[in-house]
Parts: C-alpha cells; structure tokens; sequence
C-alpha cells in the first residue's frame, strides 16, 4: 500500500510539471485510513441539508465522511477548515445509526451529553460540533465533511 502511495505521489508530482507545492497540498490535506482503506477528507464550506449533502459528496467524491475512530474525529476537529461544525454521514433509519458510507458498521461514537435524543421525533441526522456529535433535523443546514475513498487519482481534482 505505500509503495502504491508513493507511486501515485510521484505520478502527481510529475504530471504538475514538477510542482513540489502539489504534492505539499495533497500531503497536507487530512488523510485517514478506514479498515485499511486511505481516505482524504474535504471540508465544504457551503451550508446544505443533509440530504444535499449526501448528494454533492456522492457526485464530487464518495460521501458524506465517516468518522471510524477517535484519532480521524480529532484529526478533523484540529484542522484549520473545521469551524463551527459540519455535517458527517451518520443518520438513524428509524431502528439503528448507520453511515451513509454502505457496508460500514456504526461502532464507535461521541455523543454530546444527553444526545442523541431525538427531539420532537425529527432528529434523524449527526453533525460534529467542537468534540462531540449531535442528532439533529436533516433539514437544518450545516457545512459539511466528504471524503475520497481508495481513489488517490481524484485529488488531482481539488490541488490548485
């Protein structure tokens, strides 16, 4: 898997011309790894419903992000681009939290105290706000949190 990385890093660093502030942006960005599969996160600045979050993800990237531990939760917290809260791809279909993300199972969580509680019986939708995560109505807008799974070629995409 690294030499795969560092094969994809290159073919970047050669198709920009040679641009070291390519690679520099692509390795600055925040990248995770879910199950032994690479992700990077991209942070949408746009306030969107949950649903039109899902949406824009699926076609720009993969989907709204999944959060598989504590270490990816802080690593987003602590980037510059997270601000007051963004939306994540975890949402409850009326019998158990699931991530948008198909095929993964919904672990771990952290919640904010008393959450989630699912007020008014209308809170089917998870934003992360400061270290904690809260259900809310997935008609609320908030910015929101993508990520590209596997798929290092579409970086490209997003490196100025």
């Amino acid at each position: 898997t690294l030499r795969i990385i560092i094969l994809k890093l290159l073919i970047i660093y050669m198709e920009s011309g040679g641009s070291i502030a390519a690679v520099s942006s692509l390795l600055s960005g925040q990248c995770s790894s879910i199950g032994g599969h690479l992700y990077e996160y991209h942070f949408i600045g746009e306030n969107m419903t949950w649903k039109e979050a899902q949406d824009y993800c699926r076609k720009n990237h993969t989907d709204l992000a999944t959060v598989a531990n504590q270490t990816d939760m802080q690593r987003l917290q602590h980037h510059p681009k997270f601000q007051a809260g963004a939306w994540i791809g975890l949402q409850d279909n009326t019998t158990a939290w699931r991530w948008s993300q198909p095929g993964v199972k919904f672990n771990e969580s952290k919640w904010s105290p008393g959450q989630p509680n699912n007020e008014g019986n209308q809170e089917n939708c998870v934003w992360m706000k400061d270290d904690t995560w809260d259900d809310t109505s997935c008609t609320e807008k908030h910015k929101f949190i993508c990520y590209d799974g596997e798929n290092l070629w579409r970086i490209e995409s997003v490196l100025p």
